[in-house]
């Protein structure tokens, strides 16, 4: 059977289209805030500024607990370093949800001192790392209290550990993040409050202690603690200053790279609302903000020094221009001595009144398992029913009463649920133009090599395959395989069947698949290849790739419509086909049959798995929030009397359901909820 060959049989380059797309959209919002930033001009026009986009921040990012409850903090022990002391912490952030912490304390502390809160880039060994270990004992050094809290998914923290073989189960630390995190955008928030509310709490723990003052408590960190600096200033307004380092940028910068970023740096819809990483450095205007930047890095030095400009831009309202800088060190991606030595001087000046005189070494650092707060180096050893942001996560989702959302008002009322859910929009290319590049006969089947645009700068393609001559056309169907076209070779038999059975068929392939599929342009292996990177940023844009490829679904049915060869059209889908099919089949009501092969149940089922299988559910079938809106069974009302068919629908593991167990979990709760179909939903499973 047909496939594309290279740019649509070279009619067309669609090899970075999807990426442009994107950027495009994305391009329209940053030029709309450049505008909206220039007229920022007043201390009251910014604060409604900032006070917009913390708002949005806090959306974004299902919002923090409400709650603090009881620290209930350990000390496991003190290790004796001269000129302090590092004690070894375990505190609850959340009841039975366990934080690991070191807190540097220098001697002779006669009265409160400045402290800093260190956060942790992406190393496993989170506290225990040497690179971040010496910036904690510089400041130190300097008479900082220092506490250093390992993050969710690092030094002790690992959440997908098993005690019995003291072994990880999921990682390193970003493939665990971004595991976790994907259940967190189907609830409409982001895993990274947890990072937030960990060290909102090791704040308060500080506040109780009598060597600090609470009214100069500061922050830094660097890569994946830059990240969490960042989010940081966005949330606590305790903070008396800030060093985040090689993170802040840029966001069409960032975008510019085509690199990927684990979850918790993912804030949904910040393209299009912010924050921006200058909103990070100007939430907390007029405190002092220090910038440490690496030149050779892969965050865009560029945009670290646009970032810093427009910062300058809003302080200079407060009078406060000399409050926020940037330090660039002459290296690669690190927390690197010069920028140690930035920090230390940013803040002797800054909470000390002190000349910035300080000049690092090589300070001394500790084994990783000196620094451990719990006997094995893991919490989930010492505590194995202990709770996990996974667990988080489900709680939550109860709490919302997201446990089988119920979407209330007419099908047309369920459908503009979806389509803002997904990012779908209402109208769609009515003036479809379609080229048909080559027709051939393949043993005995006429077929069509089709082109047309779904929207501007966006081409789809398709195989139309006609039957056999003679044999009589009953209906056309749309079909929707895991790869497109290109899977036409393999899925030889299955097609044939179909062409005899009196089936035309229209072979489609949405943006980003088969004919259309996308160069590679990153360097992220899995969890976070291309396709993870182009999902990131359609969430930041506030839409999702899943919307966008229902959408061209929709437009492929529109085809189909104008051709004067086909009456009834049907459709089937497979894999990821299968979700965008489902989708189509929900907004369009003209479909004379569905076949959804190799689907989700429900994807609460997804949230509720704690080793779901990625490979099959990410992003590319994903969309933030769409839980608390709906699941897959709330929908059902939209296919009408139509023929619906399951083939082989799986669960969160990949698993192929039991008659039983669908019937149980999907169509009596489909009937029970207000399905109505005379046809009704059927189950077959091959």
């Amino acid at each position: 059977m047909r496939t594309f060959g290279p740019n649509v049989n070279g009619y067309y380059d669609v090899s970075y289209q999807m990426v442009d797309n994107l950027r495009r959209r994305a391009e329209a919002h940053f030029r709309r805030q450049e505008i909206e930033k220039a007229e920022l001009t007043s201390i009251n026009a910014f604060e409604a500024h900032r006070k917009r986009v913390r708002d949005h921040f806090m959306s974004a990012i299902g919002g923090l607990p409400e709650e603090r409850t009881p620290l209930n903090v350990q000390c496991t022990g003190s290790i004796d370093r001269g000129g302090f002391t590092i004690e070894k912490l375990i505190y609850e952030s959340q009841p039975e949800f366990y934080v690991t912490a070191a807190l540097y304390v220098p001697k002779g502390i006669t009265s409160p001192q400045p402290a800093v809160v260190f956060v942790h880039g992406h190393s496993d060994l989170g506290k225990s790392y040497p690179t971040y270990q010496a910036v904690c004992v510089d400041l130190a050094d300097n008479g900082f209290i220092v506490l250093a809290v390992d993050p969710p998914g690092q030094g002790e923290r690992f959440q997908y550990f098993d005690p019995e073989k003291g072994e990880r189960i999921i990682g390193g630390c970003t493939t665990e993040h971004t595991h976790a995190g994907l259940q967190f955008t189907l609830a409409g928030a982001s895993v990274g409050r947890h990072f937030i509310w960990d060290v909102m709490r090791g704040i308060d723990y500080l506040e109780t202690r009598p060597e600090v003052d609470p009214t100069r408590i500061g922050l830094t960190g660097n890569s994946g603690g830059g990240t969490q600096a960042c989010l940081l200033m966005m949330s606590e307004s305790r903070f008396a200053g800030s060093v985040p380092c090689t993170f802040v940028m840029t966001l069409e910068s960032y975008m510019k790279t085509g690199q990927a970023q684990d979850s918790e740096q993912i804030v949904p819809g910040c393209f299009a609302n912010g924050p921006d990483h200058d909103d990070y450095i100007t939430a907390m205007a007029p405190k002092p903000v220090l910038v440490g930047a690496a030149a050779y890095d892969y965050f865009p030095i560029e945009g670290a020094m646009e970032a810093v400009d427009r910062a300058k831009r809003i302080y200079a309202l407060y009078g406060a221009e000399d409050n926020v800088d940037i330090a660039v060190a002459p290296t690669r991606h690190s927390y690197s001595s010069y920028l140690r030595e930035a920090c230390v001087n940013w803040y002797k000046q800054h909470f000390r009144g002190e000349a910035p005189d300080f000049s690092t070494g090589e300070p001394e650092t500790v084994p990783d398992e000196s620094l451990w707060a719990t006997p094995r180096g893991q919490v989930l050893d010492l505590y194995p029913d202990s709770k996990t942001v996974f667990d988080l996560n489900r709680e939550r989702l109860e709490l919302s009463g997201a446990s089988l959302p119920t979407i209330n008002g007419t099908a047309d009322q369920i459908r503009e649920t979806v389509r803002k859910v997904l990012g779908i929009p209402e109208r769609r290319n009515k003036h479809i133009h379609p080229r048909i590049v080559a027709e051939n006969v393949v043993d005995g089947y006429r077929t069509e090599e089709i082109f047309f645009f779904s929207e501007p700068n966006i081409v789809v393609t398709g195989v139309f395959i006609h039957p056999r001559e003679g044999t009589p056309v009953e209906q056309t169907d749309l079909i929707l395989f895991e790869n497109g076209t290109d899977d036409n070779p393999d899925k030889r038999e299955w097609l044939e069947s179909r062409l005899a059975a009196g089936r035309q068929l229209f072979v489609f392939d949405p943006r980003g698949i088969g004919g259309v599929q996308v160069r590679p342009f990153n360097r992220g292996g899995n969890p976070h290849g291309g396709e993870y990177k182009l999902g990131s940023d359609a969430m930041m844009l506030g839409i999702s790739t899943m919307g966008l490829r229902v959408s061209d679904v929709l437009c492929g049915y529109d085809y189909l419509r104008t051709r004067s060869d086909v009456d009834q059209i049907g459709l089937y889908g497979i894999g990821s086909g299968a979700f965008y099919a489902y989708f189509a089949a929900t907004l369009a009501d003209g479909f004379a049959s569905i076949e959804f092969q190799d689907l989700l149940y429900s994807y609460r089922n997804l949230a509720d798995t704690r080793y779901y299988n990625q490979e099959r559910y990410n992003l590319k079938v994903m969309a933030w929030n769409l839980l608390p809106n709906f699941d897959l069974v709330n929908l059902t009302p939209c296919f009408g009397e139509r023929p619906t068919q399951w083939v082989s629908p799986r669960n969160a593991k990949g698993e192929v359901l039991t008659a039983d167990v669908f019937n149980r979990e999907f169509l009596t709760v489909a009937r029970e909820s207000g399905y109505s179909g005379k046809a009704g939903l059927t189950l077959c499973n091959e």
